[in-house]
């Protein structure tokens, strides 16, 4: 098992994000539809310069070269710029008009989906690829991670405050509320 930088082919992973943010993909693009939401995360996930692109994932391989897990983590403060692809195709493909709210105040590295597949879970590919992206924000210098951990997911919120992140704040994000965790690097 190894974890890489993703690549624009590696689309296996656009299908983990939806399993990680499904609900609000469908507010994305306005109705409950797997192979549509599917689609809109892969495009996304195969250009650049956006919130879901291949440039902001890291992938988990196992050892029959099959992507078995995947973390996508960008600049926080890119997130206007980040976001303005999304919020095109959503209104170009879907017609869709939604005003988000910021999901991070900037200044961290913000982990924004973390997926292992179905029938990989249990077996510590969540917690690898968690330390590689704080290792990875570490290694970029930057001060925090953050993330967003929905109110009725306590078992996410334990995890994560097991592995050092701590409520910050609580945030209202497309329909939703959460608490938005941080992960002190400094």
């Amino acid at each position: 098992m190894y974890i890489r930088k993703a690549q624009p082919t590696d689309e296996a992973a656009a299908a983990l994000m939806l399993q990680a943010m499904e609900d609000i993909v469908y507010r994305f693009i306005g109705k409950k539809d797997k192979k549509e939401a599917t689609y809109f995360l892969t495009e996304l996930f195969k250009q650049k310069s956006n919130q879901y692109s291949y440039e902001n994932t890291f992938v988990a391989i196992d050892e029959n070269d099959q992507i078995v897990g995947s973390i996508t983590a960008y600049d926080g403060d890119q997130l206007a710029s980040l976001r303005a692809p999304v919020l095109r195709l959503m209104q170009d493909k879907y017609n869709q008009h939604l005003q988000l709210d910021n999901e991070t105040d900037g200044d961290e590295l913000y982990l924004d989906t973390i997926a292992v597949a179905p029938n990989q879970q249990g077996k510590g590919i969540g917690g690898l690829l968690l330390r590689h992206i704080l290792n990875y924000a570490q290694d970029h210098n930057f001060s925090k991670v953050g993330l967003l951990v929905d109110f009725t997911n306590p078992n996410a919120q334990r995890l994560y405050a097991r592995v050092g992140f701590q409520i910050d704040s609580k945030k209202d994000f497309a329909g939703g509320q959460y608490y938005h965790m941080i992960y002190p690097c400094k």
